[in-house]
């Protein structure tokens, strides 16, 4: 059997939307990225909702909406996709690193209490594999100070935490809607928030500052519009939005199948817990389950996490590595100056984790064939 570490099948759902889109005739930024723009508005229970080209371009517009200047600084997690860190840099302000809780891979809110300065204006906190941070410590490390909480939340649209869904937790929530995400546009993202100043900076910047879209003019109104602000080419399409309201309208579908399949995952790992580490659940906190990442217990095997994949790859099972941390690319360490000594949480964590097959079209015998083949290899490389 061979099973991918990813796999992405479209519905009638999604056909019948793009299609609609494209009979329309307008397929960039228009009626269709409002509409989605309300309904994750609303799933998520924010007032404003803005679509926009990419995550990362979610993050990076939010920060420019609080004006940041050179010697700002923003406070993240070193264990997270290298965009976190890029959209701070773009932003003009100086990322600043606090290490993991290695139970959960989120950041640690008592390491960053340790970080704020008086420079400090956010903090970007990434929800990992769809775990959500822990945010009222989060919000406890910030009272009574002027800083502004940004949740990366790319992996964590559908949690909740403690009742109250991902997305409604922070000042600014930015989600991601990559192919590989709980909901796709193949390429999209969208910032959630309850401030209108932020949502409309956000939205006037998403679109090279301009005061009139091209949807508003082609419906109607004055061909006239001001460069009000020196902005970007981030704006999402209509023909991306309609993917997302076809995966919208199956979302609570797939979200329990990405449940059911981490629960089998969960059953059948729990037989070889002396050499495999699950991940963090529960707690009041619900899983989106976006990955599902398992950490090698140390001293309990003769190889290493690499050796580890190569030997399920052989198998036919693909793996991933979530995350290299920042601190390990040529290009953090060359301009920041940032090392592994510094994170040994993230580090530690790093050279352990393995992320197995997790999406809806997994069926639950090739959940099945992933187990056999780690209690397979437990028994030929285990202490």
């Amino acid at each position: 059997m061979k099973v991918p570490f990813f796999r992405l099948k479209f519905s009638r759902s999604e056909q019948k939307e793009i299609t609609g889109v494209l009979r329309s005739g307008w397929v960039t930024t228009g009626p269709r990225v409002r509409e989605f723009e309300e309904k994750i508005r609303k799933l998520v229970g924010t007032r404003y909702a803005v679509g926009v080209s990419s995550g990362t371009a979610g993050l990076h517009l939010t920060l420019e909406s609080l004006r940041l200047k050179k010697g700002d600084q923003v406070i993240t997690t070193p264990y997270t996709m290298a965009a976190t860190a890029e959209a701070i840099l773009y932003s003009g302000a100086m990322p600043v690193f606090a290490d993991i809780d290695p139970a959960t891979l989120t950041i640690d809110p008592a390491q960053v209490k340790k970080k704020i300065t008086g420079r400090t204006r956010a903090i970007m906190p990434v929800d990992i594999a769809g775990y959500p941070c822990d945010y009222d410590r989060l919000h406890e490390a910030v009272k009574d100070l002027k800083i502004t909480l940004i949740a990366d939340a790319a992996h964590s649209i559908g949690a909740q935490y403690r009742g109250k869904p991902v997305g409604s937790l922070a000042d600014a929530t930015v989600f991601s809607f990559y192919s590989t995400k709980n909901i796709t546009t193949g390429e999209g993202g969208m910032v959630v928030t309850d401030s209108r100043r932020l949502a409309d900076t956000v939205r006037l910047l998403s679109l090279h500052g301009m005061t009139s879209s091209g949807w508003k003019r082609h419906s109607g109104g004055s061909w006239r519009y001001d460069i009000a602000e020196l902005g970007f080419k981030y704006n999402l399409s209509d023909l991306a939005a309609a993917m997302g309201l076809g995966q919208l309208a199956r979302f609570e579908k797939m979200q329990r199948k990405r449940s059911r399949l981490a629960v089998r995952y969960l059953r059948r790992l729990k037989k070889l817990a002396d050499y495999i580490e699950t991940p963090a659940s529960g707690g009041g906190l619900s899983h989106a389950w976006h990955l599902l990442i398992v950490k090698m217990t140390p001293g309990r095997w003769r190889i290493g996490r690499d050796r580890l994949i190569t030997e399920l790859e052989k198998r036919g099972v693909g793996c991933g590595v979530h995350f290299v941390p920042v601190y390990r690319f040529s290009y953090f360490k060359r301009s920041l100056g940032i090392q592994a000594a510094d994170f040994p949480a993230s580090e530690d964590s790093f050279k352990r984790v393995i992320s197995l097959p997790l999406f809806p079209d997994l069926a639950f015998a090739e959940v099945d064939y992933v187990c056999d083949n780690l209690e397979a290899l437990v028994k030929r490389y285990g202490r």
